[in-house]
């Protein structure tokens, strides 16, 4: 299996209905490949510390809001892909559109978001061009796509998507079917082949398409060994049990306990991902204040030995975030009476354009070698006329409900949050 963790990002899709418009600091230990690996990096790109924890919070906030919906499915969110999506957009709007966004996104001011979002792209670039036999591939694109008759798009907005996004622009006439299979392709390509025929079809009123993809492609430092993988009980929230199959592995680790939860950092190539499990449950870990044990964790640097109990999982996950995005304050954006995005496009004197719709569909699969997911984003726009022994491994079996955590380790970013239910699910 390819070890890819992808997002595919649909930011905007344009309608007209009538009028047409003119693990920052590492064990010593490290070898010294890895440790010159990050240096690389770190004497070349800053990252905006605000931003960042954004996108952390909101990657907690929404999972949390998630679970509420329904306590007994999988979940997987991608907080970059959401916030990538939300800030290209706030690039387009004013007034308290603008301010309810950034609100969201857990920042006072646009300042340094541009410039935040094209180190992440030169920063996850640069990760998949190093000569490194065992990196990771991080890998992020933008375009925008837009009728090319009947709408005037903003110098300024194009210039912010070329020069900040590093974005493609497309000026196309959506009724030619060509456009579909152009689109497609560019999705693909920028993918790696993993993502096909992502556009089913175009609606005749759609007048603009702005895309985000992101791909990883990673391997385990300390892959699992096959022949340890055995069928184990796994216990569900209800009582019930399933049958899975359970990876198993003594190393050592980063690792972090307390009388709430386990924690242990399984290591790519300067990505890793957190499992949090729960001594409680899953339901009783969401409903504590987590902010600040999340940054303990994220700061923690104390690597002892784990005797692991991991199980593999696959599963998909399909949020609709526009209610969520409500609840958290971004209110303006979907109202024809208050959204503002006069610094994104001209429209006549009764053309009214607002947010339509806001869902994030992912999927992931985790084995042996490493792991392999992907994320759609969707924000669709329309408009209307008018303390433990040293030298003894620690047990953590994860045959419960647990949470984990794809963080990128240099920008300190979560690229994924998610919560395993049933790992057979």
């Amino acid at each position: 299996m390819r070890k890819t963790i992808l997002f595919v990002l649909f930011i905007i899709s344009l309608f007209i209905t009538s009028c047409t418009i003119n693990d920052s600091k590492q064990n010593e230990s490290l070898t010294v490949k890895e440790t010159f690996e990050e240096a690389k990096v770190d004497r070349i790109y800053e990252f905006n510390e605000e931003i960042i924890s954004g996108i952390n919070e909101i990657g907690f906030d929404i999972l949390n809001m998630l679970y509420e919906k329904d306590n007994n499915a999988n979940i997987l969110f991608s907080p970059v892909s959401l916030t990538s999506a939300l800030s290209m957009l706030e690039n387009g709007v004013d007034g308290d559109t603008k301010s309810e966004i950034l609100s969201v996104m857990n920042i006072e001011n646009d300042d340094n978001l541009n410039e935040t979002y094209n180190h992440l792209i030169n920063y996850y670039n640069q990760v998949s061009n190093s000569e490194f036999k065992n990196k990771s591939t991080i890998y992020m694109a933008n375009s925008f796509w837009f009728k090319n008759m009947d709408l005037i798009v903003k110098e300024g907005y194009l210039k912010t998507v070329k020069s900040s996004y590093d974005g493609d622009i497309f000026s196309v006439d959506f009724k030619d079917i060509k456009t579909k299979n152009d689109i497609n392709k560019w999705i693909e390509d920028k993918t790696n082949g993993l993502l096909k025929d992502t556009l089913k079809e175009i609606d005749s009123d759609v007048i603009a398409y702005l895309i985000n993809t992101l791909y990883f492609n990673g391997t385990w430092r300390n892959e699992f060994d096959k022949e340890l993988t055995q069928k184990a009980d796994f216990n569900l929230s209800d009582g019930d049990t399933v049958k899975v199959d359970m990876m198993h592995q003594v190393e050592r680790n980063n690792y972090y306990e307390d009388e709430n939860v386990q924690m242990v950092s399984l290591n790519y190539s300067d990505v890793s991902m957190k499992v949090i499990l729960p001594k409680t449950s899953i339901n009783q870990f969401l409903k504590n204040d987590n902010n600040e044990l999340l940054k303990t964790i994220d700061k923690s640097n104390e690597y002892k030995l784990v005797n692991l109990y991991f199980p593999k999982f696959k599963y998909d996950s399909n949020n609709d975030l526009k209610d969520i995005l409500k609840v958290l304050g971004m209110t303006s954006a979907f109202e024809f009476d208050t959204a503002e995005f006069d610094s994104m496009m001209e429209t006549t004197n009764d053309t009214r354009v607002k947010v339509s719709k806001v869902f994030q569909n992912t999927t992931i699969e985790v084995d042996e070698e490493g792991t392999e997911a992907a994320a759609v984003t969707v924000i669709e726009m329309v408009e209307e006329s008018c303390p433990d022994k040293p030298n003894e491994p620690i047990l953590m079996n994860c045959n419960k409900p647990f949470v984990f955590i794809i963080k990128d380790n240099k920008s300190n970013s979560n690229l994924f949050v998610g919560i395993v239910q049933n790992p057979a699910k």
